[in-house]
């Protein structure tokens, strides 16, 4: 039975998570493991394995990062902890400073200098 999280997907996260899942394959057929082995070490079942490496969005993200992690590809995710790297996130969190920043917080009165409030 198809899962309902599949009909959610976008074309572009399901290429994503096919190219993901091709890496995790291509990742443990390099270090010359099993399916079995390898599920073992990700601490998932081999089924899982098999529906990651093809692609399957449904599976939860535990599962992902058990098998990136088991694939030594987990630091390759490091940049996408850095919220920098999402350069458009930047610029907006950056207008945003810019619009809560309030020129001044005590307007002075006209015709009053701010020395007329010093103590």
């Amino acid at each position: 039975m198809q899962r309902p999280e599949a009909s959610f997907a976008t074309p572009e996260v399901t290429q994503a998570a096919r190219a993901l899942g091709l890496a995790i394959k291509q990742a443990r057929l390099a270090r010359n493991r099993t399916r079995k082995d390898f599920a073992e070490r990700a601490h998932i079942s081999p089924a899982t394995l098999d529906r990651l490496e093809h692609g399957d969005v449904a599976v939860r993200m535990g599962a992902w990062f058990a098998a990136l992690q088991a694939a030594n590809l987990l630091p390759l995710l490091e940049k996408l902890s850095n919220p920098d790297a999402d350069t458009l996130g930047r610029v907006e969190r950056e207008k945003r400073r810019a619009g809560a920043m309030r020129k001044n917080a005590y307007p002075v009165k006209p015709g009053a200098s701010d020395d007329d409030y010093d103590f």
